[in-house]
């Protein structure tokens, strides 16, 4: 399930929450979703999410180009360590911009050139 929190009025702000597991059903879900979201700054909220297979990573990816081709900033936060550790096996997390809770940082990609 998938749960679209508006931009606030004045704000170019829209978040996105995805419950269950995302996999190539919530993926095609997101990318329709995402596809109709103009917000220039797009947080995708994967707090709820207990499964992630290789069709819902890829659907992650294409949501950050998405919305980076508009000149947006999407921002995954708050992954599970599943999903965390599934990310960074595959190295999204050099690409994609997660925050955790807490993570005053910002992001949490890998360094460079790994």
């Amino acid at each position: 399930m998938i749960r679209v929190v508006p931009p606030a009025a004045g704000t170019d702000r829209a978040e996105i929450s995805v419950y269950g597991d995302l996999d190539s059903v919530i993926g095609l879900e997101l990318r329709r979703v995402v596809a109709g979201h103009t917000a220039a700054h797009l947080v995708l909220d994967l707090a709820h999410v207990g499964f992630l297979d290789c069709a819902g990573a890829r659907a992650l990816l294409w949501a950050d180009g998405h919305v980076c081709g508009r000149g947006g900033v999407m921002v995954i936060r708050n992954p599970s360590d599943l999903v965390l550790r599934l990310l960074r096996l595959l190295r999204f997390d050099r690409h994609l911009l997660i925050r955790q809770s807490g993570d005053t940082a910002g992001a949490s990609p890998g360094p460079p050139g790994d």
